[in-house]
């Protein structure tokens, strides 16, 4: 009996001896697979050194390297003169170090696209939105079939925004390896390997230190893109716009007339009442009951966008 209560209690604490071996591995497996590199996914990678913080072209260039070892693949090979070139030609040249480093052919970069980048741009910051549908041009549907060069011509159009202080290598970290707000879309449209053509458009803020926008496209097999079809200098000025007021002083109404010119394209003119904020409608003639005014002076602003996304601006004062 005692005999076999011993060999019971060297069993047990055999036993216990063994399952604490076999937690101590797991544990260790588990640590192991924590340190590992992330799985393949849309995950956020942060950015070291911080060159949000440091505002360095060239700290941003290491944490881009530091995250690519995540993915097993090599440092970036820059060209000698990368750090002279303007940041529209650096973010150039890493969108398509980014392709061809996982076997995709480069991008274009293409005249048309990056007029209508560049405009684009520059409605973001005047007007003080950042989104993909401008309140005063439209959805990005809208906007790319707009234009006369572009709509019908495409199979696939992607539209990438940023705001970055970095203005060329910045973008391009958020875009392949901070995107997990917008769910990667960013990072796939870069990394897809159907299109072809890109254009990109930069403008300096005092906001985010500057605003980007990158136009990629796919043309169409049935109805070829052709990048000699550029708008370039058709309409240098942008559109113009102007108003005739219509007003008795007496009657309710009150009415407007916009006069556009120089446009290309497509155009749309929206109408708001003292801020971009306060849509009215759309269209070439507004129309004003006095009675649902308050009283006082009221400032009428009118918009028109053309096919390449310029636009152009008038306003009127009136009082209630």
């Amino acid at each position: 009996m005692h005999e076999t209560r011993l060999l019971r209690r060297t069993f047990l604490l055999l036993s216990l001896s063994f399952l604490l071996i076999i937690a101590s591995w797991l544990t260790y497996r588990h640590q192991i697979v924590v340190l590992s590199p992330p799985p393949a996914g849309c995950v956020n990678i942060p950015a070291l050194p911080d060159y949000l913080y440091s505002r360095s072209a060239y700290d941003a260039i290491e944490a881009m390297n530091n995250a690519r070892q995540l993915e097993h693949l090599p440092s970036l090979r820059l060209p000698a003169n990368f750090y002279d070139l303007d940041p529209i030609q650096q973010q150039f040249v890493l969108v398509n170090l980014e392709r061809t480093d996982r076997g995709l052919r480069p991008l274009q970069l293409e005249a048309n696209l990056s007029l209508f980048a560049l405009a684009y741009s520059k409605q973001l910051r005047d007007l003080h939105f950042f989104a993909h549908t401008s309140p005063i041009g439209g959805t990005f549907e809208q906007r790319i079939n707009s234009n006369p060069a572009i709509a019908g011509h495409y199979h696939i159009a992607a539209e990438n925004l940023a705001g970055n202080p970095v203005a060329g290598v910045g973008p391009i970290y958020e875009y392949m390896y901070d995107d997990k707000a917008e769910a990667c879309g960013h990072r796939d449209n870069i990394l897809n390997p159907s299109l072809r053509f890109i254009g990109i458009g930069l403008v300096q803020d005092n906001q985010y230190g500057s605003i980007s926008a990158q136009e990629f496209i796919e043309p169409a097999l049935w109805n070829p893109y052709h990048p000699s079809a550029i708008l370039i200098g058709k309409n240098a000025d942008g559109p113009q716009i102007s108003l005739t007021a219509h007003d008795d002083g007496y009657a309710p109404s009150l009415s407007f007339e916009a006069h556009v010119s120089n446009t290309i394209g497509t155009i749309r003119i929206t109408w708001f009442l003292g801020n971009v904020g306060n849509f009215l409608q759309f269209g070439s003639t507004l129309t004003l009951n006095r009675r649902r005014l308050s009283p006082g002076k009221h400032q009428l602003l009118a918009y028109v966008v053309d096919g390449t996304q310029n636009y152009g601006m008038a306003q009127d004062t009136f009082a209630t």
